[in-house]
């Protein structure tokens, strides 16, 4: 059994190292991905001023369906596909005129967007670097938000959103290909309900690494 596992590893460490020259696919495929997002510090403001929050790095997972072009394809070399995408941060703190002060909660972003990327493919085209952009709608829920041990929100907002990405795509098979990008999401500013009644709105700028796994059909 060792000696068989060892002829299968040195059969496919060439295939890793140097990669298969596959053909591109083209038609139907889906995708998953995982990864981590940071979302930057949440310029906010309220009928008392302007503050803070700030959000530790949390995690992100997303589906795709998708189409890939055929090679030489008069819309160009690429894929459109529809995303869903849930990406959760906890809130860390709250920075004030007079300080910065504790905080709780978490923040969830649910959306759903369209992308277009162009890939460009080499010779060997085992690995295709790729460039996009998405347009879509998100809901972010801000689910028992403290400052300081006291209730600052708990609701949900809708926005429009939308997504710049790029990243690297390695064919694995003629129909499996792994994709290893960054994506940097945006929505026009929420509005949410405090607790003690007034509103306030907050930036949203998220960026995000992710590793996926892409399949055709």
């Amino acid at each position: 059994m060792k000696q068989t596992c060892r002829m299968i590893l040195a059969l496919c460490l060439p295939l890793l190292l140097c990669g298969p020259a596959w053909a591109a696919h083209s038609g139907p495929y889906a995708g998953v991905f995982l990864g981590g997002n940071a979302l930057m510090a949440a310029t906010s403001n309220d009928s008392l001023g302007e503050f803070d929050l700030r959000f530790t790095p949390g995690l992100l997972g997303s589906a795709v369906v998708g189409w890939d072009f055929e090679p030489g394809n008069a819309a160009g070399e690429g894929r459109i596909e529809l995303e869903y995408s849930h990406r959760i941060n906890q809130l860390d703190k709250a920075r004030f005129a007079d300080g910065v002060a504790p905080a709780g909660g978490n923040l969830t972003a649910d959306s759903l967007l369209f992308n277009f990327y162009g890939v460009f493919h080499g010779e060997d085209r085992s690995w295709s670097p790729y460039v996009g952009a998405g347009l879509g709608a998100v809901r972010i829920v801000t689910s028992d938000l403290t400052v300081t041990g006291g209730p600052l929100s708990n609701d949900s907002a809708l926005a429009l959103a939308y997504q710049l990405g790029l990243g690297i795509d390695y064919a694995l098979t003629e129909r499996l290909s792994m994709d290893l990008g960054y994506r940097f999401f945006s929505s026009t500013r929420p509005k949410f309900s405090e607790v003690n009644g007034p509103a306030f709105k907050m930036d949203y700028l998220n960026n995000s690494v992710v590793l996926g796994l892409r399949v055709g059909f």
